[in-house]
């Protein structure tokens, strides 16, 4: 344990990021995203990353996105694993509280693991309550290809039993810039994955205001698809590139995939075929617990993150800052 020092808070500098790398080299097996990010952050004008020190060595630090002028993110909060229970975590946690307020923040949110108990009792004890879970799925690039051939497989048969029923055929479509008002907008702000999110879009770990602008960002950085039939049948799927990865890495998420099971399974092949002429190496997602997409992902051979957690209990918890606590900061 380090000496007990007064904690202090700051703006994070460039010359932070080794002080960071040190700190997150114990995060996830030192696997962990922020070293990929830190530069990025530092220099983001829409986001506040704060550093807290100790004696003059950064000891954790965190980070405010404002994903609208009035939706904020919190995430990437990191403490010394040989500096906890000093508090870091509560001082960094306040000051973004502060800075939330100071950057006209309407709405609070972040994300954690379910297991993540210290973060969930500090942001608890400070008034953030629980307004959503979501199982993660991946699939690491060894098993993409197999994923894709039994996804195509899927679509493909059901596709054959809908021609010997004599059910009207599928049409599938990319979906280039989806905007505010159009089906293909409403039917992504509709889903269960929205609503479950309290109005977010889920991208990973990151939850985005569900406006008809983060849509179309989203389907501009990852892709888009709807199928429908001539019976009234729909499905939409809208992917996300990962914002933990460099661009290079070719992690892809999947946000938000629903409607008619049959033609789910049509979107979701012609999606992973199109981007894996983009360089599509690994997918992964947070989707609602139990249902048709959780059951989907199984079937092609996606691993459920923290596979001895009960298939319907979410392994990623989001958490809100009541709106009428911001005013009172």
């Amino acid at each position: 344990m380090g000496s007990a020092g007064a904690v202090t808070t700051r703006a994070a500098r460039p010359d932070d990021i080794p002080s960071m790398a040190r700190i997150s080299a114990d995060i996830w097996d030192g696997d962990d995203y922020i070293p990929r990010v830190a530069e990025r952050w530092i220099g983001d004008p829409d986001g506040r990353f704060i550093v807290a020190e100790c004696d003059g060595v950064v000891r954790g630090f965190g980070r405010l996105a404002m994903h609208t002028p009035d939706n904020g993110w919190l995430e990437g909060l990191r403490v010394d694993s040989s500096f906890r229970r000093h508090g870091v975590a509560r001082a960094v946690a306040r000051r973004l509280l502060e800075e939330s307020k100071d950057a006209g923040a309407k709405s609070l949110r972040f994300a954690t693991a379910r297991d993540n108990i210290e973060s969930i009792a500090l942001n608890e004890s400070l008034g953030f309550v629980r307004i959503g879970g979501f199982r993660y799925f991946y699939c690491d690039p060894e098993l993409l290809l197999a994923a894709m051939q039994s996804a195509r497989a899927c679509a493909n048969e059901l596709a054959e039993w809908r021609r010997n029923a004599r059910i009207t055929q599928v049409e599938v479509e990319r979906i280039d810039s989806p905007v505010a008002g159009d089906p293909f907008t409403l039917a992504i702000q509709a889903s269960a994955a929205v609503s479950g999110a309290g109005g977010m879009l889920p991208s990973g770990f990151v939850f985005y205001p569900a406006s008809a602008g983060h849509i179309g960002k989203m389907a501009n950085r990852g892709c888009a698809f709807a199928a429908h039939d001539g019976d009234g049948r729909r499905a939409v799927l809208l992917m996300d590139a990962s914002s933990e990865m460099w661009p290079e890495a070719g992690e892809f998420v999947i946000s938000v995939l629903e409607g008619d099971h049959a033609l789910s399974w049509a979107v979701l092949s012609h999606a992973f075929d199109e981007m894996s002429k983009h360089g599509m190496r690994s997918v992964s997602g947070c989707v609602p617990c139990g249902g048709m997409v959780a059951s989907m992902l199984t079937e092609i051979g996606f691993k459920m993150w923290q596979e001895d957690v009960p298939p319907d209990m979410p392994t990623v918890l989001l958490y809100e800052y009541p709106p009428e606590l911001l005013g009172k900061i």
